[in-house]
């Protein structure tokens, strides 16, 4: 008798645990970030980059757009800079031995059909590098640098921009 009773409560329990599951369920919606608002794709088109480091953001947006976007409805005019500077001076001649690579873009995302302002803006990230001794180390230390920076401000233009679509 006790067994029969232990099993129906734990009937109980689960059927009442499985219905507090779906309540909860209820009230969470998936939606795109980018999807349809009231019929309108909110494409972006991203423009055309002069600088490898510039390049670097933009393939970045692009890819966390959704790839390439022809007729889109909105346009991301994009500037990025890059600035290099020494921290730690060392060595026989005062060499540097770590250095900053700062990457800002500035931004502004335009309603292609009005040409209205939606959101305009700037990022910027930094990256620490170490300078070895060695001439093509550096130079590719200083890249490696530069890509990790535009990677994190691609991040940072992609979430304003997806922040002011939302709204």
């Amino acid at each position: 008798m006790l067994l029969s009773e232990a099993a129906g409560s734990g009937r109980k329990a689960r059927a009442w645990s499985a219905g507090l599951a779906l309540m909860l369920l209820a009230g969470c919606q998936a939606q795109p970030l980018y999807g349809s608002v009231q019929g309108e794709k909110q494409s972006i088109s991203i423009s055309h980059a002069n600088t490898r480091v510039e390049q670097t953001v933009r393939n970045e947006l692009v890819l966390g757009f959704g790839g390439e976007q022809v007729n889109a409805a909105y346009q991301l005019d994009l500037s990025v800079s890059s600035d290099f500077s020494g921290l730690l001076p060392g060595g026989i001649d005062n060499e540097f031995s770590a250095a900053r690579v700062t990457v800002t873009a500035a931004y502004v995302l335009k309603s292609a059909s009005t040409g209205e302002t939606v959101k305009a803006g700037s990022r910027f990230a930094d990256a620490q590098l170490d300078l070895p001794s060695q001439q093509f180390a550096q130079i590719r230390a200083r890249s490696d640098a530069e890509d990790r920076a535009a990677r994190e401000v691609a991040a940072l233009v992609r979430a304003d921009v997806a922040a002011a679509l939302a709204r």
